[in-house]
């Protein structure tokens, strides 16, 4: 584990603890730091698809768990979160094949933080913006809450839904056209 050694943290303004060297076997401690940092947010966004704490809480450890066998492949010019959250997209999505072939597989928005109901006590505006995304088309919820729940650049939110920088905010541009498109915002 000499290799380990060289491992170093080079985005911590970011709040991203990346900067790994991907030639390396990760050292377990600082793995387990990365684990500590990302396994909550994780959790929720894995929780979107699956609508149960336990499989995502067992999807949110097969990620880590990937992330650990595969570290060798990790790129250090991109995020670690942007990493991160593309095999947790990918585990969920083959976790749904492999488990329920028959349902759709859609993204919930409720687990993304503080529920709707808890968003209306310190604004109504707020809680009906977050119904209405619940009424959108998979895609611009996914792309609505990597960007403003889970803060996620453009750029990670192109790696991790697979799409380019222009779709993705292509993506974007409508997603928050068609909010404001609603009948609860628009202006009368």
């Amino acid at each position: 584990m000499a290799d380990t050694a060289e491992m170093t943290y080079a985005r911590p303004a970011s709040g991203d603890a990346a900067g790994v060297q991907p030639d390396s076997v990760p050292d377990t401690v600082r793995f387990a730091a990365l684990v500590e940092e990302h396994q909550h947010k994780l959790c929720n966004f894995i929780h979107r698809y699956t609508r149960n704490r336990q499989d995502a809480e067992d999807l949110t450890q097969d990620t880590f768990v990937k992330a650990f066998k595969h570290f060798h492949r990790y790129d250090p010019r991109h995020t670690f979160s942007a990493w991160l959250y593309t095999i947790a997209r990918r585990t969920v999505y083959n976790h749904h094949r492999d488990h329920r072939p028959t349902d759709e597989l859609t993204f919930e928005v409720a687990a993304a933080g503080p529920s709707p109901g808890d968003v209306a006590d310190r604004s109504d505006r707020a809680a009906a913006l977050w119904e209405e995304v619940r009424r959108l088309k998979s895609p611009y919820q996914e792309v609505l809450i990597l960007k403003y729940v889970d803060g996620l650049s453009i750029d990670e939110i192109a790696r991790v839904l697979d799409r380019s920088q222009t779709g993705v905010k292509i993506l974007l541009f409508r997603a928050r056209g068609m909010l404001r498109n609603r009948p609860t915002f628009s202006r009368s």
